[in-house]
């Protein structure tokens, strides 16, 4: 009985490369979407979900540290004490006064937070909201409380506002370079995995070589292939009766027009055509190229088999010329 084994059947490197760079524009195609789908998604989720755009107005103060007994500055004051201070009932209060319940107390402790750098001399309170005017307004109303504070506490000699907040930036953090290249990297790789796991699970025949090399058996080649006439002749040209048994659709051979031709179709599909084919002394398998029909060719191969018809030799139809010429080095 006729076997065929696909997961030892050789990978054929050169092959698969040609029909990948065939497909090589889904992967552009790929890219492309992937990097508007990533890059819509991202924005969507920095600006339409997280309220819009951010504006952020900035109040830099310089101050000027007390002493203790020892003559040490008061250095203490860092990132997290300020912030805490900021986030102080006295502050919040008193900006939340000030707006008139515009802002919720929560929506002022958001929206404000303090900075301090390398130097504690130096203090940056910042105002971020989804709108320039309400962010200015905010850090004009900060500025006058922060100084108040400072005043009333020993570890501050002075305070002086060094850069005044005039006017909110848009500081919307929207990274769209990395979420376009994340989207075309995305893409780029699913469409290559992609048509890689298509290409190898695809069962269909491109070369004539390889319906020897899986069905074992001899193949006179496609058509418009030069050998074709010479392996025709030697095959064929004694036959009284030639069966062309057409796996898919019959496809009439030109090559094939003077000789004794019997056209049949598929025994699976049409059994009756089994005495038309029992009557030729010589019988051609014919299978369309790059038809995904690999099992449509083992089924036909396995029923002529049963009926212990032997098969002669095989033609590829309707191959591609260009991928065989490729294939080849340009000669067929």
């Amino acid at each position: 009985m006729w076997e065929c084994e696909y997961a030892k059947e050789s990978v054929d490197y050169k092959l698969l490369g040609l029909r990948f760079l065939r497909k090589i524009w889904i992967v552009a195609v790929s890219a492309v979407i992937g990097c508007v789908l990533v890059a819509g998604l991202y924005y969507m989720a920095k600006i339409i979900q997280a309220g819009g755009r951010v504006y952020q107005a900035d109040s830099l103060f310089y101050l000027k540290l007390g002493q203790d007994g020892t003559g040490k500055e008061y250095d203490y004051y860092n990132y997290y004490t300020w912030n805490e201070i900021i986030d102080s009932d006295f502050l919040v209060d008193e900006i939340y006064v000030k707006f008139e319940g515009r802002l919720t107390k929560d929506e002022i402790r958001d929206a404000v937070s303090a900075s301090v750098d390398f130097d504690p001399r130096y203090l940056i309170v910042s105002c971020r909201t989804h709108s320039g005017e309400l962010s200015l307004e905010l850090a004009k109303a900060v500025e006058p409380l922060v100084t108040a504070f400072v005043d009333t506490r020993k570890e501050f000699e002075s305070v002086e506002i060094t850069k005044s907040a005039e006017e909110a930036k848009d500081s919307t953090d929207i990274r769209m370079f990395n979420a376009c290249g994340l989207g075309f990297s995305l893409g780029i790789f699913f469409s290559v995995l992609g048509i890689l796991i298509a290409l190898t699970l695809d069962t269909s025949v491109y070369l004539p070589v390889t319906l020897e090399r899986r069905y074992h058996l001899v193949t006179l080649g496609a058509p418009f292939m030069s050998e074709f006439a010479s392996n025709l002749e030697h095959m064929l040209g004694k036959a009284k009766k030639i069966a062309v048994v057409y796996t898919d659709t019959p496809v009439p051979v030109e090559e094939m027009d003077g000789l004794p031709v019997v056209i049949c179709e598929n025994p699976v599909e049409k059994p009756e055509e089994l005495e038309k084919i029992r009557e030729c002394d010589a019988v051609v398998l014919c299978v369309k190229a790059a038809g995904k029909n690999g099992k449509r060719v083992e089924r036909c191969l396995e029923q002529l088999a049963r009926q212990e018809i032997a098969v002669t030799a095989t033609v590829l139809v309707e191959a591609d010329e260009k991928l065989i010429g490729a294939y080849y080095g340009r000669k067929k």
